[in-house]
């Protein structure tokens, strides 16, 4: 099978009820377009064929892909550098959902943790909504009221 028939197949069973957060390294370069819903302004100038399947995939799916989206210099940008070629490449990615009920904050690569590898650390700053407000019906004698009511969002964040 397909690598990106897999990935789409893995997407659709996680339902749309959930919420999705994708920490992945794609080997694709997405580039930039302005005003996309999929890649934001500020990525990289190149696009290869993997990153056009991904975006393909992402706009069949409506999701993110979100290190395109944060004006950051370069050393913040880019997340693979080989330094004795000159080489750097955005290859790996934060993506969601569009309709996310998380708020994405920034998303950029860090240079300082040296883990042996030409990646870089992708860091993802998100924000969990804590608290919810749900409509309550309350009956009495005669007379109906409705009452708001927040109550705490429940986060599987083993899952993470």
């Amino acid at each position: 099978m397909n690598f990106f028939a897999y990935f789409n197949e893995e997407i659709v069973k996680s339902g749309s009820g959930r919420q999705l957060v994708l920490m992945v390294d794609m080997n694709g370069r997405t580039g930039r377009k302005t005003g996309d819903t999929v890649v934001g302004n500020f990525g990289e100038d190149r696009v290869n064929i993997n990153g056009e399947r991904l975006i393909e995939l992402c706009t069949q799916t409506s999701l993110n892909i979100w290190i395109g989206f944060f004006n950051h210099k370069d050393i913040h940008k880019y997340t693979w550098e080989q330094h004795t070629k000159n080489l750097k490449k955005i290859i790996d990615y934060i993506i969601t959902k569009q309709d996310l009920k998380l708020k994405i904050k920034d998303v950029r690569a860090y240079r300082g943790p040296n883990c042996g590898t030409y990646h870089k650390l992708l860091v993802a700053k998100i924000l969990f909504p804590y608290t919810y407000t749900t409509k309550h019906k309350h009956e009495e004698k005669k007379e109906n009221t409705v009452t708001m009511v927040d109550k705490k969002r429940k986060y599987n964040i083993e899952s993470l």
